[in-house]
This record gives C-alpha cells, sequence and structure tokens, in this order.
C-alpha cells in the first residue's frame, strides 16, 4: 500500500524512518529548518522506499541489530546528492547513478552533507539469492553508474522508485522480485568465480529455494527436505545449526511472508483466507489464523483489509 510522509521536523523524521525501516540513530548534520519527504511501497515483503531529506545521518548501532526487528538487506540507490555509507570497515561515497547494498543485522552508518534523494529497496534475508557470506565481500562497496553490471539494474529500481504511488494499481510485486534477483546477479558479477560461496552455504541456498518451490504441500518438513537433498536429518539440522534460522523456522518464514503477499494481492482478492492458508501448505484454517497472527500481530483478515 502506497503512502506518502512530508515531515518539518527532524524528530518526526526520525521517528518515522525507524518506523519505515529498522530501528535506527538519527543524527542532523547541518543548522536551519529540516524538512523531508518519505514515500513507501510494500509489493509483498519487498519494501520500496524514496527519500527526499537535507543534511542528516543514520546509524545502525550494535545494540540496534540485537533488537530482532528484522533481518533485511537494504540498497541504496542515489538519485541526486551524495551519500556516505560505511559498514564493515568499508566505506563508499554514492554520486547520482551509483548503488550499495547494506545489511541491517551489522552496523552501519549512512549520511548526507547535503540534500539528497534516494531509492531504498528492503529485501528480506530469505528474499535474496545471495548468500550472507556473499553479501558480506560487497557491503558498502558502490557498484557506479558507470560499471557495466550497473546497466542492467539501476534503471529499473530508478523505474520504480519513479512510480510508487502506481504499483497497487498495476501490480509491482512481480517487477520489483525481478529486479531483487537482477541485483543479486550484478552483485554475483562483482563478486566474480573465485569469490563463489562454499558448499555449505550454496546447499542452504538451494535447500531455501526448495522450500519456497513446496511452500504449497502440506508434508513439507525436514525429512522431505533431506531426502530431496540426499543428506540425513541430523545433517540437515547441523547444516543450519548456526544461522539465524533453523530449518522448521525458514519454513515457517516463508509460509507467512508468501501468505502476506497473497492477501494484498488484488489478483486474490476473491480467495479465501483459509484458501490462502491451503495454498502456503496450511490447511488447518485455525492454526493458519493463529501462525499468521503470532508471525504478523494481526489476523489475515484484518490484515488484508489494512
Amino acid at each position: 500500500m502506497y503512502q506518502v510522509q512530508h515531515v518539518d521536523s527532524f524528530t518526526a523524521w526520525s521517528r518515522i524512518i525507524s518506523d519505515a525501516f529498522v530501528q535506527l540513530r538519527s543524527e542532523q548534520i547541518s543548522t536551519g529548518h529540516f524538512a523531508a519527504s518519505l514515500a513507501v511501497n510494500m509489493l509483498g515483503d519487498i519494501g520500496l522506499m524514496r527519500i527526499h531529506a537535507r543534511p542528516h545521518a543514520v546509524q545502525r548501532t550494535v545494540d540496534l541489530t540485537n533488537t530482532g526487528d528484522g533481518e533485511f538487506y537494504k540498497v541504496s540507490y542515489q538519485l541526486e546528492g551524495h551519500g556516505l555509507l560505511i559498514q564493515d570497515g568499508r566505506e563508499t561515497v554514492l554520486a547520482p547513478g551509483d548503488l550499495a547494498i547494506y545489511d541491517t543485522q551489522r552496523p552501519y552508518t549512512l549520511e548526507f552533507e547535503k540534500p539528497a534523494t534516494v531509492v531504498v529497496a528492503l529485501i528480506p534475508h530469505h528474499e535474496f539469492r545471495l548468500s550472507n557470506h556473499q553479501v558480506g565481500q560487497v557491503t558498502a562497496l558502490s557498484l557506479e553508474a558507470s560499471h557495466p553490471l550497473s546497466g542492467t539494474v539501476a534503471p529499473l529500481l530508478r523505474h520504480l522508485g519513479s512510480n510508487l504511488s502506481q504499483w497497487d494499481e498495476f501490480g509491482g510485486y512481480p517487477l520489483a522480485r525481478n529486479t531483487i534477483d537482477l541485483l543479486a546477479t550484478a552483485l554475483g558479477g562483482v563478486l566474480g568465480n573465485g569469490n563463489a560461496t562454499d558448499s555449505r552455504d550454496f546447499l542452504r541456498e538451494k535447500i531455501a529455494h526448495y522450500i519456497a518451490d513446496h511452500l504449497d504441500e502440506a508434508t513439507l518438513g525436514p525429512a522431505q527436505i533431506a531426502d530431496a537433498h540426499f543428506i540425513s536429518v541430523r545433517s540437515l539440522h547441523a547444516l543450519f545449526e548456526n544461522q539465524l534460522h533453523s530449518v522448521a523456522a525458514l519454513i515457517r518464514n516463508q509460509r507467512m511472508s508468501e501468505a502476506s503477499r497473497l492477501l494484498r494481492d488484488p489478483m486474490m482478492a476473491e480467495c479465501s483466507v483459509q484458501a490462502i492458508g491451503a495454498r502456503v501448505g496450511v490447511c488447518d484454517a485455525a492454526g493458519f489464523s493463529r501462525m499468521f497472527s503470532k508471525h504478523f500481530g494481526s489476523s489475515p483478515g484484518k490484515y488484508r483489509l489494512a
């Protein structure tokens, strides 16, 4: 649903950007009147934002990364002005046409010394084809406008950001999904073949895609996944032992993510909540409602109408 907010105070701005993204500490870095605007549209569970603001800085500190408010990658695409991004011991200056990725699960700083306009994509970790290990190698590295790979994704990001208000009517989720896939391809090209993920990361990625492809199966669980990948259930659990999510949590999160997308899809408006649950492998209507309410803090029916 498209929303736009205009503010004339830095206090108000600090509040709305933490509500729209993840919790952040913000700082006004110039004197005088502050004004900013934030346009937001959630396309499935991918968030697209367009920011226009006077000079300021935001920081995701170590303590804020432990608040449990989301596991996202953020991609900043600079439209106007310049931004300074710092994460993982690297820093890069973003000029108009440049883009960079960063991870809300690790500390970062983003600073704008002059007025700037930015398009930001908020991408859940599980929606991105690259592993955490791979993304960690390219955080706070600028994919400059002149880079050959930038031309594959930058025009789509610019188009999505310029037409945020129209995607509710024209169904922007598939376009956002394709843009995110192109972004993963471009960043994978930056990594090069010599930095491919190790075999365990690759297997986890395969399993995540397998789960996404079999969400409608009520029988989907560790035993089925292990059999499909020719490993034991014990090995499967060990594979995810030190990850942010267990196998069961990964299944649950993907089911709820897809359910939220279907509930907000205008093409599914005539599909009952129970049928939506069945499409993500939860055939019991009461069980689906409980699971969804626990995950999103709202019943499926209320979520659909919000």
